[in-house]
C-alpha cells in the first residue's frame, strides 16, 4: 500500500472516530427526545441534501486549497453539536438545521476523498482502498459505541455532546497541518454524454437504486434496534460486536481476492445482502442482531467493491478534470435522490416495524442488490 493511500486511510480514520457513531448518536437522541421517527427522517433528508449542495462549495474552495474543506467540515460538525448542546430536550424542533450542518460536514470531507479516489487509484487499488476504509471505519467504532453508551447512561446525552466536540476539534487541527493542494477546474455535468454511453448510464443508476439499502442499515443499527433494547450500553456493546465482525469479513475479502475473481466474491455479497433482509420479515431483537452481523458479509463482498467501481469509473468515463468532477457531482446527486426518497417514505408512512412501509422496504432491499449487480456487472469483473 503506497504512502498516498496510507495518508488518505489515516484521514478517513480520524473522520471515522466520531462519524462512526454520529449517526447512531444523533438518530437515537432525536428519536428519544421526540419519541417520533419524523425528527430522525427530517435530519437525514436535510443532511444528504446539504451534502449534495455543498459539492459546489467544496469545488470552489478546492480551487484555492483543498485542506480548507477538511477545516470547514470540522467547523460544520462543531455547529451541529453546539446546536444539540444548546437546545437539548427541544432539539427535535431543530432537526432540519442539524441536518444541514451535518450534511455540509460530510459534503466538504467527501469531495476531497472522492476526488482522490477517482484521480489517484487504479482499479485494483480502488478495491483495496475501499476495503481499508471499511476496516478503519469499523476499527474506529470498536471502542466508541461502548464508551458512548457508558458516558450517556452515567452522565447523560449532554456529556456525549462535549466528547464529540473535542473529537471534531481534533480533526480540524489535523486539517490545519495538512499540506496545501488545489485543483484547477469547476465541475461540468455532460448529460448528453452520460446518456450516450450505455455502460456509464448503467453504473450511474446503481447509485440511486442501491442507496436506500445503505440507509436501511443505518436505521437498523440505530433506531430500529434501539426500539427493542432501550439501552445505550447494550447498543454500544452490540455495535462493537458488529464492527469486529465486519473487520474480519473485510480481511477475508482481501485474502480471497488473490484466489477468486471479483465477480465470484461480489455474487456472494449479493446473496448475503438478500439473506440478511429475509430474516427481518419476522422482526424482533434477535433477527435484527442476525441482520447486523450477516449484512457485514454483503458490505465487504459487494457494497464496498461497488462503491470502488462507481468512483473509479467516474474518471474512466471522463475526458478531463471537469468531466471527472461532473461525474462525481452526478454520483452525489443520484445517491441523494435514493436516500431522500427512503427518508421521505419514513417521514410520512413509518410508525414502527408493523407499518406496511417496513415490509415494502424489506421487499425492495431484497432485490436491489441483485438489480445493482446486474447493472454494474461489467465494471465489477
Amino acid at each position: 500500500m503506497g504512502d498516498s493511500i496510507k495518508k488518505m486511510v489515516f484521514s478517513q480514520a480520524i473522520y471515522s472516530i466520531f462519524k462512526s457513531f454520529i449517526m447512531i448518536f444523533v438518530n437515537i437522541y432525536l428519536w428519544q427526545t421526540g419519541e417520533s421517527i419524523q425528527g430522525v427522517a427530517l435530519f437525514n433528508m436535510f443532511n444528504y441534501t446539504a451534502a449534495f449542495l455543498s459539492f459546489y462549495i467544496a469545488n470552489k474552495i478546492a480551487l484555492v486549497n483543498m485542506k480548507l474543506n477538511y477545516i470547514g467540515s470540522s467547523l460544520a460538525f462543531i455547529m451541529l453539536f453546539t446546536i444539540t448542546a444548546i437546545f437539548q430536550e427541544g432539539v427535535n424542533d431543530y432537526a432540519a438545521l442539524m441536518g444541514i450542518f451535518g450534511g455540509i460536514g460530510d459534503g466538504l470531507f467527501f469531495f476531497n476523498m472522492n476526488y482522490y479516489q477517482a484521480y489517484q487509484l487504479d482499479r485494483e487499488e480502488a478495491d483495496t482502498f475501499m476495503s481499508m476504509v471499511g476496516m478503519v471505519t469499523k476499527a474506529s467504532s470498536i471502542g466508541t459505541p461502548v464508551l458512548s453508551g457508558i458516558v450517556i447512561s452515567r452522565f447523560g446525552f449532554n456529556a456525549m455532546i462535549y466528547v464529540l466536540l473535542l473529537l471534531v476539534t481534533a480533526q480540524m487541527v489535523n486539517g490545519i497541518f495538512l499540506p496545501k493542494t488545489n485543483i484547477q477546474s469547476m465541475f461540468r455535468i455532460n448529460i448528453k454524454k452520460m446518456f450516450r454511453c450505455k455502460d456509464q448510464k448503467r453504473i450511474l443508476l446503481t447509485h440511486a437504486i442501491h442507496a436506500p439499502y445503505g440507509q436501511f442499515i443505518i436505521m437498523a443499527n440505530s433506531v430500529f434496534l434501539y426500539s427493542f433494547t432501550r439501552s445505550e450500553v447494550v447498543m454500544g456493546y452490540l455495535n462493537t460486536a458488529f464492527a469486529i465482525a465486519s473487520i474480519l469479513l473485510y480481511m477475508v475479502y482481501l485474502k480471497l481476492r488473490s484466489h477468486f475473481t471479483r465477480k465470484t466474491l461480489t455474487q456472494i455479497g449479493v446473496l448475503a445482502l438478500g439473506l440478511s433482509i429475509a430474516v427481518l420479515f419476522k422482526p424482533d431483537f434477535w433477527t435484527f442482531v442476525v441482520f447486523s452481523l450477516t449484512v457485514g458479509l454483503g458490505d465487504a463482498f459487494f457494497n464496498k467493491p461497488l462503491t470502488g467501481a462507481q468512483i473509479y469509473y467516474a474518471k474512466q468515463y471522463s475526458e478531463d478534470e471537469r468531466d471527472v468532477l461532473g461525474n462525481l457531482a452526478t454520483r452525489v446527486l443520484l445517491l441523494t435522490t435514493g436516500r431522500c426518497i427512503f427518508y421521505l417514505l419514513v417521514f410520512f408512512f413509518y410508525e414502527d416495524y408493523t407499518s406496511p412501509i417496513f415490509t415494502i422496504f424489506l421487499g425492495y432491499n431484497l432485490i436491489s442488490p441483485y438489480v445493482s449487480y446486474r447493472l454494474a456487472k461489467k465494471q465489477m469483473e
